[in-house]
């Protein structure tokens, strides 16, 4: 079985930030850019197992859930519940609508423009 793959947004500083963050906390997960994995466009960050694909908050959650430390671990629980994870759903989309602002305020690289 191969190790679970994060695809991300290799254009975001938050997506870099974040992936950065999975390399150190999160054991036997790989992480790759969207080019990376053979893809000119990825619309919300994904988990990819053998056995499916998650995208978006779901992403999130099961990575966390897959995290080194509990509370890590706990949160990704916790975002996952029905209820919470409608909250994450839209907090997940308002931080993408918003990351190039959110990446400038916390100092990290901006999100490129696409180009036509």
């Amino acid at each position: 079985m191969a190790n679970p793959v994060v695809v991300y947004d290799g254009d975001c500083g938050i997506c870099e930030a974040s992936s950065r963050w999975i390399l150190k906390n999160v054991p036997d997960m790989d992480v790759m850019s969207h080019h990376q994995y053979g893809l000119s466009y990825i619309g919300s960050v994904w988990l990819v197992t053998d056995q499916r694909r998650f995208e978006g908050a779901r992403a999130v959650s099961a990575i966390l859930k897959k995290a080194d430390k509990s509370m890590f671990r706990a949160l990704g629980v916790f975002i996952g519940l029905p209820g919470i994870h409608l909250i994450a759903v839209a907090g997940y989309w308002m931080v993408a609508r918003n990351r190039r602002t959110i990446s400038k305020m916390l100092g990290l690289n901006a999100c490129a423009i696409p180009q036509k």
